[in-house]
């Protein structure tokens, strides 16, 4: 039996499909949901989300959210996600790199977790159109 997964940001379906494994990044490391997983309720890091489905995967950048596991539906409640192959590396790299200045520029505690946050999420754009261009990924259409 595939698990159930749906993907939700800024209260519009981002993604709804069945897949074999569910593999993301949450705030204490990467996970791999699998069919009759456990109850899981966790919160998400931005990183990659990765749906395997046979021979294809789907990925996608997640800026951060809450995962569910119950009764084989995964549902991610994402703060923002972005398919892979639709991601601008040029505007990602931009991003990294303005985080990066922001970051040596911080001044206090704010600007320090704002400037790591979008540092996170530039990293995550780029980890997650690299690894769709290196592995040829199926696009996810």
């Amino acid at each position: 039996m595939p698990l159930h997964v749906e993907i939700i940001a800024a209260e519009q379906p981002i993604l709804t499909t069945d897949a074999e494994v569910v593999v993301a990044t949450t705030v204490s490391g990467q996970i791999a949901v699998l069919p009759q997983h456990e109850p899981l309720l966790t919160l998400l890091a931005p990183g990659e989300l990765r749906i395997g489905r046979g021979a294809n995967e789907i990925i996608l950048a997640l800026a951060g959210g809450y995962l569910e596991v119950r009764d084989d539906h995964v549902t991610i409640l994402a703060d923002g996600a972005e398919r892979a192959e639709d991601i601008d590396i040029a505007r990602a790299q931009r991003s990294r790199d303005r985080a990066t200045a922001r970051l040596g520029q911080a001044r206090s505690n704010v600007d320090v977790a704002r400037a790591s946050s979008a540092l996170a999420r530039a990293v995550s754009r780029l980890k997650a159109a690299d690894h769709f261009r290196s592995r040829g990924v199926t696009r996810s259409r």
